[in-house]
C-alpha cells in the first residue's frame, strides 16, 4: 500500500515527498503565475542570461569550483548590477522575486553607513551603527509582518533582498552629498540636499512596493507597505541630518594658547 507524504500541488514552490514500495520521488514545483511569484523559496546569486555561465556534468549542473576565481567574481558583480537595476527601475516579474540574495543588501547598506561615518565631524563617530541598527531592525520587522502576520505569498529572504536592493537610490543620494562635501560645497544647500533625500525616498519606497505589491493581498497593501515606506523616511531623514556642514574645529597650537 502507498502512503503520500507532502502538501498538495495547490501549494508551489513546497517540497513534496512520495513514499512508495521501493522509491522515493522529491519533486519541487515551479511557478505558474505573478501571483506565485513569492512561493519560490531557494535562491541564487546568479542571474540568467548572464554570460560565462557554463554547464557541466552530464545533467547540465553548474560547478564554479573548475572555474577561474575572476570569472566567478565577475559573474557575481554582473548579478548584483542586474538586481539592483531591478530594484532602481522596478516591475512586477522582478528578478529579485525569482533569484535573491544578501550580498546586495549589505553591500548597499554598508556602503551607506561608510559614507556617513566619512561625512561626520570625526571617524569616531556612530554614523555607521545608526544606519545599520536602523535598517535591520527594520528589516526585521517588515519580514515579520509580511511571512508571519499576513498572507502574502513571499519568503524571508525574498523581503529582506528586495527590501536591501531597494536602498539604491539612497546610495546614490548619499554618493551626491559626499561628492558635495568633497568640494567644500555644501555650506547653505541644506533645500537641496532635502530634494536630492526625498527623491531617493521616495524612488526606494515606489521600487520596493512595486514588486511587494504582487504578493500581498490587495485589500491589506496599505497595512502591510506602510512600514516599508517608514522605514525608508528614517533612513533618509538620518541620511540628511548627517550630510549637513561639519562644526569640529581641528585643535591646533593657537586654539590651545588661546584655551588656556
Amino acid at each position: 500500500m502507498d502512503r503520500n507524504i507532502g502538501f498538495s500541488k495547490e501549494s508551489p514552490g513546497i517540497h513534496s515527498t512520495r513514499l512508495g514500495g521501493s522509491d522515493m520521488d522529491l519533486s519541487i514545483k515551479s511557478l505558474g503565475s505573478d501571483s506565485d511569484l513569492g512561493s519560490q523559496l531557494e535562491g541564487d546569486i546568479t542571474v540568467q542570461g548572464l554570460p560565462n555561465v557554463q554547464s557541466d556534468g552530464p545533467e547540465g549542473d553548474f560547478n564554479t569550483l573548475d572555474e577561474p576565481i575572476l570569472n566567478t567574481i565577475t559573474r557575481d558583480v554582473k548579478a548584483v548590477a542586474q538586481k539592483l537595476l531591478g530594484a532602481l527601475l522596478p516591475n512586477s516579474k522582478n528578478v529579485l522575486m525569482k533569484e535573491w540574495d544578501l550580498w546586495g543588501p549589505l553591500f548597499l547598506c554598508t556602503y551607506i553607513g561608510l559614507v556617513l561615518q566619512n561625512m561626520g565631524d570625526d571617524s569616531n563617530g556612530y554614523q555607521f551603527t545608526e544606519l545599520f541598527v536602523l535598517v535591520w531592525i527594520g528589516y526585521a520587522v517588515i519580514t515579520y509582518n509580511f511571512v508571519f502576520c499576513s498572507t502574502a505569498t513571499i519568503s524571508t529572504f525574498q523581503c529582506v533582498c528586495v527590501l536591501g536592493y531597494s536602498l539604491g537610490p539612497l546610495a546614490i543620494a548619499v554618493t551626491l552629498l559626499q561628492l558635495m562635501h568633497m568640494f567644500n560645497v555644501i555650506n547653505g544647500t541644506f533645500f537641496l540636499r532635502f530634494i536630492f533625500i526625498c527623491a531617493a525616498a521616495a524612488w526606494s519606497s515606489f521600487a520596493s512596493t512595486k514588486i511587494f505589491g504582487a504578493t500581498v493581498p490587495e485589500e491589506k497593501k496599505i497595512v502591510l507597505l506602510s512600514p516599508v515606506v517608514v522605514l525608508y523616511t528614517l533612513v533618509a531623514l538620518l541620511i540628511l541630518y548627517h550630510s549637513g556642514p561639519s562644526h569640529h574645529t581641528p585643535v591646533t597650537p593657537t586654539n590651545m594658547n588661546s584655551t588656556n
